[in-house]
């Protein structure tokens, strides 16, 4: 859900119950991940 720019932040975060700050601080990435339309893999090693 993150990846694609046609799901807002807000929506996100309320769907899983959380913040919109919960949501940045647990994916630290989210800028970046939201730019490049491609996932982060979830252990944080680099593929």
């Amino acid at each position: 859900m993150l990846p694609n720019p046609e799901n807002g932040i807000e929506t996100i975060a309320a769907l899983l119950g959380v913040s919109v700050a919960t949501l940045c601080n647990h994916v630290p990435d989210l800028k970046e991940l939201r730019t490049s339309r491609v996932p982060a893999p979830l252990d944080g090693s680099a593929r």
